[in-house]
């Protein structure tokens, strides 16, 4: 879609006089000018520098106009929470509180929420056009270059670099007051509600986690849509008790270990049972001190879908020896033991420590890859029943020491330096290319608290957002798994890679209808899918039986569990699916006796060299091959007979229509380039030829005199030949086509056609030499 369509449908309606005026600009530039050709578009000299000065002093003035609007509204919408929270009663004061209307209340927070929510989507918008329009400059008009000076102003105008982070902390506290004093709450946000209170490890509740991408454009929207069920959870770095509602989101670096093998990558991505991971976590950056932490996560003995996870903190002066083995925690143990620490926890934390340091030295463990990204968290206090946090702004960065010829880290030290001790921060614009790899969506992990056995999510709330056009199902994904494939493909470290690496070339995007009449579907047909396989059909009563009664009684039982299930749309599915495998188990049955016919030839071209085989030998193998291909024909025609009487014996359920393609031969066809250019390739040839007998024929009998008669004749055969080059050309381009647009899997080969026309030049040739002889 073009910026300024996408500009047009997407901007808010009253503010539109305030966004940039992308077609303006385009109409300075004279891309649309229609007395200038294309190809002159290009020229400098019919770019004057007053033109560059009228585009330059129009773009300066819409970005002051973006800059001064964008600030005003950021302004208005900070006095707006300001007056709001004004007329919240002191803590304490119920009679107060009684007094308040909070579906006023309630409707004016909303009010504000969706104006910051815009307010957000006009800064992307512009910031994109912007960047938009000067590229489009540069790349017309090379000669000036108004890229350097775009930046020079952002820097000095950058309504983009607005922190809504404050806005959303004061949105999220105002919203928790009216949760915790509206009446009449929703059942499922009260404490006493659906799910038990009972902590995650609790033998009737687990915790299921779900992974979604979140587009750029989708983030505000998100967020949102979650503060008005759940508080945002407040970083507060300092020691003190003050809360400083304007610090942004946290970034967190977490250092992940594995060996020169990546046996970790492999257990992971594998699903196996022995997967487990080791890492270093801190929040901010490391030159200001913070609390290390090393974790281990490592799946349950008796349960293996439950994670367990080890922890324990860590000063940054000890990480390197506690990697090396040389230091064991001894002064966090002896400081426990002096201030009466109970033993049992003295001797878990001693566990813990032994277990780590032994699972790094057992699999040669080392930093390979850091990952920073800045986190928001969601939860109410003290409840643990959902719990929502969404990543951004994630880069993946080496920090491997696998070459020892050129490290990436230094082998004698357990992080980067010149990250670390320069504070860099996201985009990380000093590395170099091949070490940073930028994930583009927001990772969304949704934990909710389920009864064993309870497959159903609660509250109603989550299950929206997770079926929403805002977000992209990604189970399974990981950031460290992620990042090893991205930086270390290149390497020959690794050959297995994740499987939702094809989904980052598309766009996660969906058109809200099209997601809502989907999520309607599904509601109406239910969650659990139809087992319609010819495994599960064949374990059927229907399944002994023989001829046609056999497709026909297998039919039935689409149709027996069609009618238990009452899902019209996947039995037509499963119906074509069913067809689809028929076909090609009668492919596979022709595909074996072709391959044993070429056996034969094969072995039979090798005989005939021997001159030890008799004529029985020979008259044998022919009578075998006369075997196998009555034996095709008559598979061939048994599928075919069969298939067409249980298709009149069977009828389908009502509002189910059989299949008039194979799934094989629907939906749209993904063909590389290089094949159609090679069908057009060969049709080019072939016209070649076509014009070279006519010019032949054409040439032969303009040059021939009137009572010339053979000449007559040869050019009346080379016209012959001329027409069915042509012919022969075109439907051998057609047959292509149709053969690549249906996925047939036929040979493409004709070599009849350059048979006929050289046999037909030699013929006119010995004709020609024969009559004048």
């Amino acid at each position: 879609m073009l910026f300024g369509v996408k500009l047009a449908n997407e901007m808010y309606k009253p503010w539109a006089a305030s966004y940039i005026d992308y077609e303006r600009l385009k109409r300075l530039l004279k891309e649309d000018d229609d007395q200038t050709a294309p190809k002159d578009r290009h020229n400098p000299k019919l770019w004057t520098e007053k033109d560059e000065s009228n585009f330059v002093a129009a773009l300066d003035a819409e970005l002051e106009k973006v800059y001064e609007f964008e600030s005003r509204k950021y302004a208005d919408l900070k006095d707006k929470l300001s007056v709001v929270e004004g007329r919240i009663p002191s803590s304490g004061d119920d009679s107060a509180s009684a007094q308040v209307d909070f579906e006023v209340f309630e409707k004016e927070l909303d009010r504000t929420l969706a104006e910051a929510q815009e307010l957000e989507k006009f800064t992307r918008l512009n910031y994109t056009g912007f960047f938009k329009i000067v590229k489009k400059h540069d790349r017309l008009y090379s000669t000036y270059s108004v890229r350097p000076l775009l930046q020079v102003r952002l820097a000095a105008l950058p309504f983009n670099s607005e922190n809504y982070s404050p806005i959303l902390y004061k949105l999220s506290s105002l919203y928790a007051y009216v949760r915790d004093h509206k009446a009449g709450l929703p059942q499922e946000l009260h404490p006493e509600g659906t799910l038990s209170q009972a902590p995650t490890s609790s033998a009737t509740t687990t915790v299921k986690s779900f992974k979604f991408w979140v587009h750029p454009d989708n983030l505000m929207e998100v967020k949102t849509f979650i503060l008005r069920h759940l508080p945002l959870l407040i970083y507060n770095p300092q020691s003190n008790k003050i809360l400083n509602l304007s610090t942004p989101d946290p970034t967190i670096t977490t250092l992940y270990f594995d060996n020169p093998e990546f046996q970790l990558y492999l257990d992971k991505l594998e699903s196996r049972e022995t997967a487990s991971s080791v890492r270093l976590r801190w929040y901010g950056k490391l030159n200001s001190h913070p609390e290390i932490f090393i974790e281990r996560k490592f799946a349950d003995p008796e349960d293996k879908e439950v994670l367990q996870e080890q922890r324990i903190p860590i000063k940054e002066k000890y990480v390197k020896p506690f990697i090396d083995g040389t230091y064991s925690m001894e002064k966090s143990i002896r400081k426990m033991r002096e201030r009466s620490a109970p033993v049992a926890e003295v001797e878990k934390f001693e566990k813990v420590v032994a277990d780590i340091q032994s699972f790094i030295r057992d699999n040669n463990l080392q930093p390979v890859m850091r990952a920073v990204y800045s986190t928001t968290a969601f939860q109410i206090p003290d409840d643990d029943r959902v719990r929502i946090s969404i990543d951004n702004d994630i880069d993946l960065i080496r920090e491997d020491a696998l070459d020892s010829t050129r490290p990436i880290r230094d082998p004698e030290d357990w992080h980067r330096h010149d990250i670390d001790d320069m504070g860099l921060e996201h985009p990380f614009k000093t590395i170099r290319k091949g070490e940073i790899s930028r994930f583009p969506y927001a990772v969304l992990e949704i934990k909710v608290a389920m009864r064993t056995g309870d497959k159903k999510i609660r509250p109603s709330w989550v299950k929206e957002l997770m079926s929403s056009h805002l977000v992209k199902e990604a189970p399974k994904f990981s950031k460290f798994a992620h990042g090893v494939s991205m930086l270390f493909d290149d390497e020959e470290y690794i050959n297995v890679l994740p499987y939702w690496l094809s989904e980052l070339e598309k766009d996660i995007r969906r058109d809200p209808e099209q997601a809502y009449a989907e999520e309607l579907n599904r509601k109406k047909f239910g969650d659990q899918p139809l087992d319609l396989s010819l495994k599960a059909l064949s374990s059927s009563p229907a399944a002994g039986a023989s001829g046609n009664d056999a497709v026909a009684s297998l039919l039935a039982a689409v149709g027996e569990q069609s009618a238990i299930h009452g899902r019209q749309e996947s039995i037509s599915i499963s119906l074509r699916s069913y067809v689809d495998e028929a076909d090609r188990e009668h492919q596979q049955i022709i595909r074996e006796d072709i391959d044993e016919d070429e056996e034969d030839e094969s072995s039979s071209s090798s005989d005939e060299d021997e001159e030890e085989e008799g004529e029985a030998a020979t008259s044998s193998r022919r009578r075998r091959q006369k075997h196998r291909k009555s034996r095709a024909r008559a598979a061939k025609s048994w599928f075919k007979r069969h298939r067409k009487a249980s298709d009149k014996a069977f009828k389908l359920p009502p509002g189910v229509e059989r299949p008039k393609r194979l799934l094989t031969q629907s939906g749209q066809v993904m063909v590389e380039p290089k094949v159609w250019l090679a069908n057009e390739r060969t049709f080019n040839k072939w016209l070649q030829v076509t014009v070279l007998l006519s010019a032949l024929t054409f040439g032969l009998y303009n040059a021939a005199g009137q009572y010339n008669k053979t000449a007559h004749r040869l050019a009346y055969t080379y016209f012959i030949l001329t027409i069915f080059c042509g012919c022969w050309g075109y439907g051998v381009y057609m047959h292509r086509i149709k053969a690549i647009q249906m996925r047939s899997g036929k040979h493409l080969d004709s070599p009849v056609g350059p048979v006929v026309i050289c046999a037909g030049l030699l013929a006119a040739i010995i004709l020609n030499y024969y009559l004048e002889a």
